[in-house]
């Protein structure tokens, strides 16, 4: 069925725009309004406020709190980026762990505390000692209802939920030809009145997540889809170690329920991993040393390995050696929603599979947030700042997102006091539109066969041959995004599907460039690491993506 809609809608102005509604993007905006209290600010959230990858966050939040672990914890995490994060920002962010721990508190974050009231600490896979702070197995969610009740006190924030960034508006800066575009708005959807908004403001900041749902399976919510990093790329940043996606080893593998994790500090409390054939525990053959609290490249490796030689599409996690007590106490959540499908996990054998979870690279950004782009800065899962390099290590991310989310707020001030002038007048969106119901659902057909494909070519184990096989379905099926989105009528579903597409494509790409294996990358053609290799960095320019 066709018919032709107006999809134009509102022209609105104000100082900053937040697209983003996680840990890094509430911080970011909190802090601005305590530096600049007058600051009009627009939140961008796609879903509910609350929908965001730090809301479904269990493990917790690392944080060194004395001088010399806070030298361990720079070791641990040097060692897990495999030889690719940048020290000075290592340092920069996990010196303030003990300052970011205390000003959660501030905002209300209920941290767990034993009966002496002193605050709980937990140990995750890679880290050498206790320094995990936790509220239960829901941190996230905690940290997250605690922000966004401070945040709704401040009448000079604009809440926009379920609204989508479509793209980025830039034009050229005066004088200064050959340099980057400015960046001076967003285009928004409305998924209520499906009307494209035109947000104009004085600087913009992506802090959009992850994209898990380029993988058949992810931890990650629905709205996991890039978009930050594609809108940047597409409007000329450059982007970098897009090829060190994290797999989480415990996804709860389960027919009805979906994008469960089985929190990593399972394991640093002890839990096993066993084959499901043989019942023995196989970690000793992978990491014999650090077994089941090795990192998460090689945890999730090593399952993926003994799943390619079972009949089996997991393994199985085993904690029934400890107290149900203390299960019930320490992991209440994963405990409920375990027994909802007939699992009591002091009983039985927890089924995972690994799935993918965080995005290790991102925007490129210097350690201020600030990106190629004038007036566009990127934080948290959607920057590469060099903390995490080749490989995150558990929890670090949560940390980033306070340090990185305070401090671009700083930063911006700069942008907010320098007055913005158009250079030309700022089209709205263009209003001519198709709706097409079928092409509409056509589109969902090319979102299976993506996230199916890129787990198999582009996920935990890659080869030369496959990557390129991959990259060939990739400009086949983007060839035909496109098409839908210049020609019919713009929906979240399309936004994100074309997000998603360039996504794989720069994931890909980065993947073959890197001939090496390295923290989250494995490449089974070249096993070994090669000495001084660099961040890999991708512009739009290198090749013929879609501007």
């Amino acid at each position: 069925m066709h018919k032709t809609i107006s999809q134009c809608g509102e022209r609105l102005q104000f100082d900053l725009i937040i697209i983003g509604s996680g840990i890094a993007g509430l911080c970011c905006a909190l802090e601005l309004l305590k530096l600049r209290a007058n600051t009009k600010i627009a939140l961008i959230s796609k879903g509910k406020l609350s929908e965001s990858n730090t809301y479904y966050a269990q493990g917790g939040i690392a944080a060194a709190q004395s001088s010399e672990d806070v030298n361990r914890h720079i070791a641990d995490t040097l060692s897990a980026g495999d030889g690719l994060c940048k020290e000075e920002a290592v340092t920069a962010i996990v010196s303030q762990g003990s300052l970011s721990i205390q000003y959660l508190i501030d905002q209300g974050v209920p941290f767990d505390r034993d009966a002496h009231h002193q605050l709980m600490q937990a140990q995750e896979a890679g880290h050498s000692t206790r320094r995990i702070y936790h509220v239960g197995d829901q941190t996230g969610a905690a940290i997250i209802e605690a922000l966004t009740k401070q945040l709704k006190q401040f009448s000079q924030v604009t809440l926009f939920e379920e609204h989508t960034a479509v793209n980025l508006i830039t034009q050229i800066v005066p004088h200064q030809p050959g340099k980057f575009p400015e960046v001076v708005g967003v285009y928004v959807l409305s998924e209520k009145t499906e009307r494209i908004h035109t947000f104009l403001s004085q600087a913009v900041v992506l802090a959009t997540g992850g994209a898990g749902k380029v993988y058949r399976y992810t931890s990650n919510p629905n709205i996991a889809t890039g978009d930050g990093v594609a809108m940047a790329y597409r409007a000329g940043a450059r982007v970098s170690g897009l090829e060190f996606y994290q797999f989480h080893p415990t996804l709860f593998y389960h027919p009805k329920i979906n994008n469960f994790l089985i929190s990593e500090a399972l394991r640093g409390e002890g839990a096993y991993l066993r084959s499901p054939t043989s019942g023995v525990r196989f970690m000793q053959h992978y990491a014999p040393q650090k077994m089941e609290l090795a990192t998460r490249d090689v945890v999730a490796r090593a399952i993926f390995c003994e799943i390619e030689k079972s009949i089996y599409n997991y393994v199985f996690l085993d904690i029934r050696h400890k107290e149900k007590t203390f299960l019930q106490q320490r992991f209440p959540m994963i405990y409920r929603t375990l027994l909802s499908v007939g699992i009591d996990m002091s009983r039985d054998l927890i089924p995972v599979v690994p799935a993918a979870h965080y995005m290790g690279g991102g925007v490129l950004t210097d350690f201020y947030g600030t990106t190629d782009l004038s007036r566009l800065y990127a934080i948290g899962e959607t920057a590469f700042t060099g903390l995490h390099g080749a490989n995150r290590l558990a929890s670090n991310s949560l940390l980033e997102g306070v340090v990185m989310g305070r401090h671009v707020a700083k930063i911006c001030c700069g942008a907010l006091n320098t007055p913005l002038v158009l250079t030309q007048g700022m089209r709205d969106w263009d209003s001519a539109s198709v709706v097409d119901l079928r092409r509409a659902s056509q589109i969902n057909v090319h979102w299976r066969g993506l996230r199916g494909e890129m787990s198999a070519y582009a996920g935990i184990i890659r080869t030369e041959a496959g990557l390129r096989d991959q990259l060939k379905l990739i400009i086949a099926r983007r060839e035909m995004i496109e098409d839908y989105y210049w020609r019919y009528t713009i929906t979240r579903d399309l936004i994100e599907l074309r997000n998603i597409i360039l996504i794989a494509e720069l994931i890909v790409r980065s993947a073959i460039n890197r001939r090496e294996s390295r923290g989250g990358h494995y490449r089974e053609d070249f096993a070994e690491k090669i000495q001084n290799m660099q961040a890999s960095i991708l512009k739009i320019s290198e090749f013929n993506t879609t501007e």
